[in-house]
């Protein structure tokens, strides 16, 4: 089934035609309410779903006078960016009229999924995806069931809204800054498929082309954890390579894993190597630590999020907008000589 034109998205009253039914039963059948047979129900969300139809709920949430919910769904909250976005985003979307019901607990594409019924039960206006779920069709899946905005990847084939940090421009910073501290073998720990990765591999590769480093180029996949960084560690210190005058880590928690193993093989940072991390992360900035490392700024994620949300309930017919972040290199003790 299937509209005559792909120009437009379908309306309630497409989807009351092509189930037989009036738009008001429509309505009362896709909202759970009323004294609507069970079998008219049923053919009316079959014909919704092949129709791909996506409600305006804020519009249906005005005419009837409901405050409407948000929903937020958290790939792993034991992160300190992803919480910190997703607290600062519950707080803007209730500065907007918008209280928010949180899940936390998604960190799987089927968990994700599992998280969007409950916030569907709830009768959620839309949602904030915060790096879950993972996979393209994943995301894309929820995009049609209900207004989304994804932040923490640009999602340029994906039709939905989403708000990152420009990870390339990120990832520039990190090498510009190692060359000018005289580094040339700089190695990178990279988040193998996790949300900004490939874009941050990007920056690292362009970067070093671009100061004649191309054979210095070394990649280790790992992930946003302190034990995937800990295994990266072992894989560069405990290996028949040499090791490299600076590592450029994908995040802060695989940094402080970088670091750990360095320590406990008496490798010490920076003398011996020079280690940058990504995000900013409150213990970054500790003195015990001192971690070199990008902002990815958390309340401005949150704030260009919540507002593509916000705009897409209001306008559901407008186009999806990919929206990046400037990211700011942090400069602390991890990547520069006690002499510079």
């Amino acid at each position: 089934m299937s509209l005559n034109s792909t120009s437009r998205r379908p309306t309630l009253a497409d989807v009351a035609k092509a189930a037989g039914v009036s738009r008001s039963l429509a309505s009362l059948a896709l909202r759970g309410e009323g004294n609507v047979r069970s079998e008219t129900r049923a053919r009316v969300e079959k014909v919704a779903r092949e129709l791909n139809y996506r409600p305006n709920l804020a519009a249906r949430s005005l005419a009837s006078a409901r405050t409407s919910y948000l929903g937020a769904i958290v790939g792993d909250v034991t992160n300190p960016l992803q919480a910190q976005i997703a607290r600062f985003a519950a707080i803007e979307a209730e500065a907007q009229g918008y209280p928010t019901i949180v899940s936390l607990d998604a960190d799987t594409d089927e968990k994700a999924e599992h998280a969007l019924e409950s916030l569907l039960a709830h009768r959620v206006a839309g949602v904030i995806l915060i790096e879950s779920p993972y996979e393209k069709p994943a995301i894309a899946k929820i995009a049609q069931r209900i207004p989304s905005v994804y932040i923490g990847r640009l999602l340029k084939i994906v039709d939905i809204d989403s708000v990152t940090t420009d990870h390339v421009a990120g990832a520039t910073s990190v090498v510009d800054h190692l060359v000018a501290q005289g580094c040339r073998r700089i190695l990178h720990v990279g988040g193998g498929a996790s949300p900004g990765a490939e874009r941050m591999r990007q920056g690292y590769r362009a970067a070093m082309e671009r100061h004649g480093l191309n054979d210095e180029i070394s990649i280790i996949e790992a992930a946003y954890t302190v034990d995937s960084g800990a295994q990266a560690g072992r894989e560069i210190f405990d290996g028949v390579r040499p090791v490299p005058e600076a590592i450029f880590v994908c995040n802060d928690l695989a940094a402080i894993g970088v670091i750990n193993v360095a320590a406990r093989r008496g490798i010490p940072v920076p003398d011996r190597v020079r280690v940058v991390g990504y995000d900013d992360v409150m213990l970054a900035g500790t003195e015990t630590l001192s971690l070199s490392t990008v902002n990815q700024p958390a309340h401005e994620l949150a704030r260009k999020g919540v507002s593509a949300i916000v705009h897409r309930l209001k306008h559901p017919e407008t186009p999806v907008s990919k929206q990046l972040v400037a990211p700011e290199l942090i400069v602390r003790r991890s990547s520069t000589s006690p002499l510079s």
